[in-house]
């Protein structure tokens, strides 16, 4: 039924939001406490004995949802009847279904699906525990809210379609009905919805729904007898632990699935945290490619060190380098240290060899320092009349001209090359130590309280606990309560600054 007045009981219509097979979703404004509503409409048209048996379902079925207060799961306000019209006022939820999500951007990633299922199923547990059972879980009744958190809504309403006889269409959407609602089994029990959930975790993993058919008929017939192929034969990047986990789920016999909504999220959370290690690995594995290109420069030894690559190999690896670097540096100076010492040496025995052979005269021919002296005694010989090319007699006496009186000064330069030896011996200043990284803050906003823990290791407990200083980089915040399902989440701290984290528990 459609309302066509802007008023429905107390409420105010401001807008259609939407029409569904069991009535029209309007957003309306409560007057009484000015607050934003989504008000449902449910079309029933009853007479009599009929409309009476459907009020008091309906109402009993509003009173069960009502009771459910959940992160994960729409709060109902409110419901009632007027002008023959039953609605059920309950949260406004700024967000966009599943089915839209999955309609314009098929399939999710893997870590995405694993993290939205953990989160609705975390919300069917609850609501199993509180004796609800949803029996219509599909992507059009999973709303995601601008900050990723998905809610479930639309409790009970499903049950009321069954028990006034409607069609399986108003009683479920045939894709992702549990072959015992398609059989119309006597007793339903949470399981229903786990397989539910399984076809909607299916299809954000695949982006195709496990079940198809031209008609209704050929897709119960699909879900009450064949098997579909592996999510990770359609999708390669599904891991072998999420196939078996969604496979199990999609039992045909509720005996073979999950006993409980709570052993699912207990399973979600560990496929979720190997996830998480195998996406840390990779990125690590990554990271150490980069090093091993040879460095460029001719400077000295510049090894780019990343965090993600382990530290003692590198740095044993960098010690070796400057070690062999100054060794050769001293060896190197201590070379041209010894070059004076070596051409002192060879003047040495240059002078020693011209003693030795001074008085053989052949020597003395082979000098070349006696040449310009030989002019000086021709003025005492008397020059012959006419030139005659005599060669000179050797003189026996000047056996001692060869010995240069300059040699012994030209030695003294010796002994001033000799302190660079001295400067090899000193060893380079060492590189100063990088300075050490500003940590990051994690402020904590905890209501009642909970234990906190960093990556896996126990931090205190919330409040008093409000403040913690973590190294920069990823780390696994978890926060639990001994009566509350826990918190889990992983945030990347960047140096300087700060993440806030808030949850409440629910009392």
């Amino acid at each position: 039924m459609t309302v066509t007045a802007k008023q429905l009981g107390r409420y105010e219509i401001l807008d259609e939001l939407g029409r569904g097979a069991m009535g029209v979703v309007y957003k309306a404004r409560d007057p009484i406490i000015d607050r934003v509503v989504a008000l449902k409409t449910i079309d029933f048209a009853l007479t009599g004995a009929a409309a009476a048996s459907f009020e008091q379902r309906f109402f009993q079925e509003a009173r069960a949802a009502g009771r459910l207060n959940h992160p994960n799961i729409v709060t109902i306000y409110d419901a009632g009847q007027a002008d023959g019209v039953a609605y059920i006022a309950m949260e406004f939820l700024d967000g966009t279904s599943l089915r839209q999500l999955l309609d314009e951007h098929p399939p999710l990633g893997i870590a995405r699906a694993v993290e939205m299922a953990g989160q609705v199923v975390r919300g069917l547990a609850y609501a199993h525990e509180q004796g609800v059972i949803h029996r219509d879980i599909k992507p059009a009744n999973i709303i995601v809210l601008r900050n990723r958190r998905p809610k479930i809504t639309d409790f009970g309403i499903a049950r009321l379609s069954e028990a006034d006889g409607r069609s399986g269409e108003r009683a479920g959407s045939p894709k992702y009905m549990a072959p015992e609602q398609i059989r119309a089994d006597a007793t339903i029990d949470g399981r229903a919805d786990l397989f539910s959930l399984g076809a909607v975790l299916y299809e954000m993993l695949t982006g195709r729904a496990p079940f198809t058919g031209e008609t209704v008929h050929e897709i119960m017939e699909q879900v009450l007898a064949a098997d579909p192929p592996r999510p990770g034969a359609v999708n390669a990047h599904v891991p072998p632990e999420l196939d078996a986990l969604v496979m199990r789920m999609l039992a045909k016999r509720s005996g073979d699935r999950f006993p409980s909504a709570r052993s699912v999220f207990r399973e979600l959370r560990r496929i979720e945290e190997r996830l998480e290690e195998r996406t840390t690995r990779e990125a690590a594995d990554e990271a150490e490619v980069v090093p091993a290109v040879a460095p460029t420069s001719s400077d000295g030894d510049k090894t780019l060190v990343l965090a993600a690559a382990p530290a003692p190999p590198r740095r044993a690896l960098r010690l070796t380098r400057r070690t062999v670097a100054l060794v050769a540096a001293g060896l190197v100076l201590a070379g041209l240290a010894l070059i004076p010492l070596r051409l002192q040496f060879s003047d040495a025995n240059a002078r020693r060899t011209e003693v030795a052979v001074a008085p053989q005269p052949v020597v003395v021919d082979a000098v070349p320092a006696p040449a310009p002296a030989q002019p000086e005694p021709l003025p005492a010989i008397e020059p012959p009349p006419e030139p005659v090319k005599v060669a000179p007699p050797p003189p026996p006496k000047r056996v001692a001209a060869p010995r240069p009186p300059a040699k012994p000064p030209a030695q003294k330069p010796a002994p001033a090359v000799a302190p660079p030896a001295q400067v090899a011996a000193a060893p380079p200043p060492k590189p100063a130590a990088p300075p050490a990284p500003q940590p990051g803050k994690l402020l904590l906003n905890v209501t009642p309280r909970g234990d906190v823990y960093i990556d896996g290791k126990h931090a205190g407990t919330a409040p008093p606990l409000s403040i913690i200083e973590l190294p920069p980089g990823r780390h696994k915040v978890e926060i639990r309560n001994s009566t509350q399902l826990p918190y889990l989440g992983y945030i990347t701290l960047q140096a300087g600054a700060s993440h806030s984290v808030q949850h409440t528990f629910v009392e």
